[in-house]
């Protein structure tokens, strides 16, 4: 079994969260400018996070992203020195 660098599980649990906050194009809404409202970034935000809390699929993606921080979290306390550089892992001496 290989445990994969604190860095990418990091990633993974952040991307995970802001997939789900994001969900009816928040980001574009506000890229756009489209910020108040009632179908604005700021009210899907808040539908977004309110949903990640009451709904049982966005507590188990919630669930999941800690579980993901925390394999990071101990793969960077066990092994410290552990960089990733393209296909393969490499060791400071």
């Amino acid at each position: 079994m290989t445990v994969p660098h604190p860095s990418v599980t990091g990633m993974a649990a952040g991307f995970s969260i802001l997939d789900d906050l994001n969900s009816g194009d928040v980001i574009g809404d506000a890229i756009k400018g489209n910020i108040g409202g009632k179908t604005g970034a700021l009210s899907k935000l808040s539908i977004n996070s309110q949903n990640l809390v009451r709904t049982d699929t966005g507590r188990k993606a919630l669930v999941q992203a800690v579980g993901l921080a925390a394999i990071g979290a101990w793969a960077r306390k066990s092994f410290p020195g552990t960089k990733l550089g393209g296909q393969k892992f490499y060791f400071r001496i």
